[in-house]
């Protein structure tokens, strides 16, 4: 396991003004998954707590694969539920390096979210709840989470855990993880095998001179290589959105900071990637799950 660097970090002060426009695709969360108040007990009682297991260093860690590649990273937070990235479900995301690109003229009534029988049918998916302030903005202006019900009940075990939501304004290292299947290197593919990324969180969110995507929006979280001069240090790239960042307290006990969004296009040594902040959405999250430890 990676050594924390001990230099805390604070959670900037939560913005006071958080806009939601709530996108179903799919139905609607079922009562089935609503956790109640002695469900939420337990949960806090066992999230983040990594068991001895020779198997997995990562158990709540997810990948969801489509003929067996990995298209998206995610944490789960409740025995139905995965936290994830928006842009994931969403059909207008650039190739080139621009987040969202113009909708479809020839056909203009198009859905900018994939389906939900293609997301039943490849993934498993029940339902999804995305941000829509994500699109609506061009997705430019952060809200890149969204929320995934799965079809059945995950059964937690040794190699299969839940990992714990922040507490609002919760101090953390500077040097956490990522852990993700994505591509190592812009030229490589995202491999079949779970791989640990550690990340420096950047409070500036200091872009390279290369690197024109927003930087600002009130729930990003910035961070870097360990090592911005070094082209084989560790970061993100193609295939890691979706993961968590992720700290580690005194006790070894795993908390969910934020979710991989984006990052400096091309994956070099020095970019910067974004993250969407976990605790922002807290109260959301509490709404439409009942995971409100």
């Amino acid at each position: 396991m990676i050594c924390l660097i001990v230099v805390a970090s604070l959670l900037s002060t939560v913005p006071s003004v958080i806009t939601f426009q709530p996108i179903w695709i799919g139905d609607s969360f079922s009562t089935e998954s609503f956790l109640s108040p002695i469900q939420n007990q337990l949960l806090w009682e066992t999230c983040g707590n990594q068991k001895e297991s020779k198997h997995k260093r990562f158990p709540w860690a997810v990948s969801f694969t489509v003929d067996g590649v990995n298209r998206l990273g995610g944490s789960i937070i409740s025995p139905y539920h995965i936290l994830t990235a928006a842009h994931g479900f969403v059909t207008t995301i650039g190739a080139r390096g621009n987040l969202c690109m113009d909708r479809d003229l020839k056909h203009p009534n198009s859905s900018v979210y994939r389906s939900i029988e293609l997301l039943r049918e490849t993934r498993k998916i029940r339902s999804v709840l995305v941000d829509g302030d994500f699109a609506a903005s061009n997705c430019t202006q952060g809200h890149d989470w969204a929320i995934v019900e799965v079809e059945k009940r995950i059964q937690f075990g040794k190699d299969i855990q839940p990992i714990c939501l922040p507490r609002p304004q919760m101090y953390y290292t500077r040097a956490l993880t990522v852990p993700g299947w994505g591509r190592s290197y812009i030229f490589n593919e995202s491999g079949p095998l779970i791989h640990e990324i550690p990340m420096r969180v950047d409070r500036d969110c200091r872009r390279p001179w290369s690197d024109r995507l927003p930087a600002s929006a009130d729930d990003y979280v910035c961070a870097t290589s360990m090592d911005i001069y070094n082209y084989s240090a560790p970061r993100t790239c193609h295939g890691d959105s979706g993961g968590g960042l992720e700290y580690r307290d005194e006790f070894g006990r795993a908390f969910l900071i934020a979710i991989t969004s984006f990052g400096t296009r091309g994956c070099p040594s020095n970019m910067l990637a974004r993250f969407t902040r976990v605790d922002v959405y807290l109260d959301l999250i509490c709404k439409y799950t009942g995971v409100c430890y």
